[in-house]
């Protein structure tokens, strides 16, 4: 019953520590982001999690594909905790191992993380969390 208490207690404070932050956006380039964010640029980004641990609010463990990202806390025990990745206005699911094997750090434009209200245009598969990359190039508005 101890454990039980204490595991709830737990959840909820990651729960509301994850929820500090929201539409923060990294920009590749050393320049002013329409949002309002600059960046050291992306010439030393060897990977999209490089680009992710700048991001206030956002946790970022593990090296390689063994990466685990988590932008809102943990919800639930059984629940996913990942983020929804969506490229370019594509949703491309919730893998990060996957969305780092499409796109080369050269190639981002800028990284936007939505959380709260402003992930809920995605419905609950927004509900962990939104990481919006638009890549260089691309027409698409995020």
């Amino acid at each position: 019953m101890k454990n039980l208490i204490f595991l709830s207690i737990l959840s909820m404070s990651l729960l509301f520590a994850g929820c500090s932050s929201s539409g923060t956006v990294i920009d590749s380039e050393k320049k002013e982001n329409p949002r309002g964010s600059v960046s050291e640029g992306n010439n030393n980004f060897t990977s999209l999690a490089d680009f992710l641990y700048r991001v206030p609010g956002v946790n970022v463990s593990g090296s390689g594909d063994n990466v685990t990202v988590i932008v809102r806390g943990i919800n639930s025990f059984t629940s996913n905790i990942t983020p929804l990745y969506v490229i370019d206005g594509t949703t491309v699911g919730y893998s990060y191992s996957r969305v780092n094997s499409m796109l080369s750090p050269k190639d981002i434009d800028y990284i936007r993380v939505l959380k709260d209200a402003e992930a809920a245009t995605y419905g609950v598969r927004g509900g962990t969390g939104v990481v919006l990359i638009k890549t260089k190039g691309s027409n698409w508005d995020g």
